[in-house]
Protein backbone atom coordinates (compact mmCIF):
# COMPACT_ATOMS: atom_id res chain seq x y z
CA UNK A 1 0.00 0.00 0.00
CA UNK A 2 1.48 3.42 -0.94
CA UNK A 3 2.42 5.79 1.83
CA UNK A 4 0.16 8.77 2.35
CA UNK A 5 1.74 12.16 2.00
CA UNK A 6 1.82 14.37 5.05
CA UNK A 7 1.32 17.45 2.86
CA UNK A 8 -2.27 18.65 2.58
CA UNK A 9 -3.78 18.44 -0.87
CA UNK A 10 -4.75 21.72 -2.42
CA UNK A 11 -7.24 22.06 -5.23
CA UNK A 12 -5.69 24.11 -7.98
CA UNK A 13 -8.28 26.43 -9.47
CA UNK A 14 -7.05 27.09 -12.99
CA UNK A 15 -8.59 29.56 -15.42
CA UNK A 16 -10.11 26.87 -17.64
CA UNK A 17 -11.74 25.13 -14.66
CA UNK A 18 -13.12 28.46 -13.45
CA UNK A 19 -14.51 29.14 -16.93
CA UNK A 20 -16.26 25.76 -17.05
CA UNK A 21 -17.96 26.40 -13.69
CA UNK A 22 -19.07 29.91 -14.69
CA UNK A 23 -16.84 31.83 -12.30
CA UNK A 24 -15.37 35.26 -12.96
CA UNK A 25 -11.94 36.65 -12.15
CA UNK A 26 -11.78 40.03 -10.42
CA UNK A 27 -8.48 41.81 -10.97
CA UNK A 28 -8.28 44.89 -8.81
CA UNK A 29 -6.16 47.96 -9.03
CA UNK A 30 -7.46 51.45 -8.46
CA UNK A 31 -10.15 50.53 -10.96
CA UNK A 32 -12.00 47.27 -10.52
CA UNK A 33 -12.05 45.10 -13.63
CA UNK A 34 -13.80 41.75 -13.98
CA UNK A 35 -12.77 39.28 -16.68
CA UNK A 36 -13.97 35.95 -18.01
CA UNK A 37 -11.48 33.21 -17.12
CA UNK A 38 -11.61 31.84 -20.67
CA UNK A 39 -10.46 35.19 -22.08
CA UNK A 40 -7.58 35.37 -19.59
CA UNK A 41 -6.59 31.78 -20.41
CA UNK A 42 -6.19 32.79 -24.07
CA UNK A 43 -3.68 35.44 -22.99
CA UNK A 44 -1.65 33.77 -20.25
CA UNK A 45 -2.49 30.06 -20.54
CA UNK A 46 -4.28 27.76 -18.13
CA UNK A 47 -2.63 28.90 -14.90
CA UNK A 48 -3.98 29.10 -11.34
CA UNK A 49 -6.05 32.25 -10.90
CA UNK A 50 -3.76 33.65 -8.20
CA UNK A 51 -0.90 33.80 -10.74
CA UNK A 52 -2.89 36.02 -13.12
CA UNK A 53 -1.77 39.19 -11.36
CA UNK A 54 1.88 38.42 -12.19
CA UNK A 55 1.07 38.37 -15.91
CA UNK A 56 -1.02 41.53 -16.11
CA UNK A 57 -0.58 45.28 -15.81
CA UNK A 58 -3.26 47.91 -15.17
CA UNK A 59 -4.27 49.54 -18.46
CA UNK A 60 -4.87 52.92 -16.88
CA UNK A 61 -1.98 53.44 -14.46
CA UNK A 62 0.43 50.78 -15.89
CA UNK A 63 1.21 49.41 -12.40
CA UNK A 64 1.63 45.72 -11.65
CA UNK A 65 0.27 46.02 -8.11
CA UNK A 66 -2.85 43.97 -8.77
CA UNK A 67 -4.96 41.62 -6.69
CA UNK A 68 -6.77 38.71 -8.39
CA UNK A 69 -9.69 36.90 -6.80
CA UNK A 70 -12.28 34.47 -8.08
CA UNK A 71 -16.00 35.10 -7.72
CA UNK A 72 -19.12 33.08 -8.48
CA UNK A 73 -21.97 35.56 -8.75
CA UNK A 74 -25.63 34.64 -8.57
CA UNK A 75 -27.75 35.17 -11.67
CA UNK A 76 -29.11 38.46 -10.32
CA UNK A 77 -25.61 39.72 -9.49
CA UNK A 78 -24.29 38.61 -12.89
CA UNK A 79 -26.76 40.90 -14.66
CA UNK A 80 -25.36 43.94 -12.82
CA UNK A 81 -21.67 43.17 -13.37
CA UNK A 82 -19.76 44.76 -16.24
CA UNK A 83 -17.33 42.15 -17.60
CA UNK A 84 -14.36 43.05 -19.79
CA UNK A 85 -14.30 40.83 -22.89
CA UNK A 86 -11.34 40.00 -25.07
CA UNK A 87 -11.80 41.47 -28.54
CA UNK A 88 -8.49 40.65 -30.18
CA UNK A 89 -4.85 39.97 -29.46
CA UNK A 90 -2.30 42.07 -31.31
CA UNK A 91 1.31 41.07 -31.44
CA UNK A 92 3.64 44.01 -31.96
CA UNK A 93 6.88 43.43 -33.86
CA UNK A 94 9.58 45.97 -33.24
CA UNK A 95 12.65 46.16 -35.39
CA UNK A 96 15.88 46.91 -33.52
CA UNK A 97 18.97 47.79 -35.50
CA UNK A 98 22.61 47.74 -34.58
CA UNK A 99 25.40 49.42 -36.53
CA UNK A 100 28.49 47.32 -37.08
CA UNK A 101 31.74 49.17 -37.53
Amino acid sequence: MPELSSRPRRNVQTLCLAHEVGQLIRVRCRHCNIYLPGDLAKLVGDIPFWDVERHMRCERCKLRELDASIILPSAAERLKIRVRRLVEIRMVRRVIWRDDD
